[in-house]
């Protein structure tokens, strides 16, 4: 068996719970009240974009585990997103934040996925949000990926 089938299996996993997990909260939002804008066709964008952003985040975690083969390095290794999402304009629009802190907005990747989230729930299918999102999960999935390849076939 190739051990980039240990990878690609991990990452395929993730990406279908990512797919139950955002489903059911989507679901469960839509219970209570919720409504998505852009509707049925941005509930699958909302589920797609989410659960392939969950395929990068466990790749980054796994590339860590591959990498320094300690539990406690890979926990700590999620610890670096979170600030990731204090750097975003989640709270405030970009247009209100200081200009330090929009600098770094725009640095950040994680603030394109939560602009096309964000876009996907209370606009009409606005693709200039929605695909910089794509884009950006869709550059670091590769990465992610070829780095996982290529770490677990120099694994010993």
């Amino acid at each position: 068996m190739p051990r980039s089938a240990i990878v690609f299996g991990r990452l395929i996993a993730e990406w279908a719970k990512g797919i139950i997990i955002t489903t059911a909260i989507l679901l469960l939002g839509l219970i209570f009240g919720i409504s998505i804008a852009s509707g049925v066709f941005g509930f699958v964008l909302i589920v797609a974009l989410t659960s392939l952003w969950c395929v990068v985040f466990v790749g980054f975690m796994q590339l860590v585990a591959l990498k320094t083969r300690s539990a406690a390095a890979t926990n700590s290794a999620g610890l670096v997103f979170f600030p990731l999402l204090f750097l975003t304009p989640n709270f405030v629009p970009r247009d209100l934040l200081t200009r330090p802190m929009e600098i770094a907005a725009t640095a950040n990747p994680v603030t394109y996925i939560m602009e096309a989230l964000r876009s996907l729930i209370l606009r009409d299918l606005d693709w200039s949000h929605i695909l910089p999102g794509f884009g950006v999960v869709a550059l670091l999935g590769v990465i992610m990926l070829a780095l996982n390849v290529r770490v677990i076939q120099n694994y010993d």
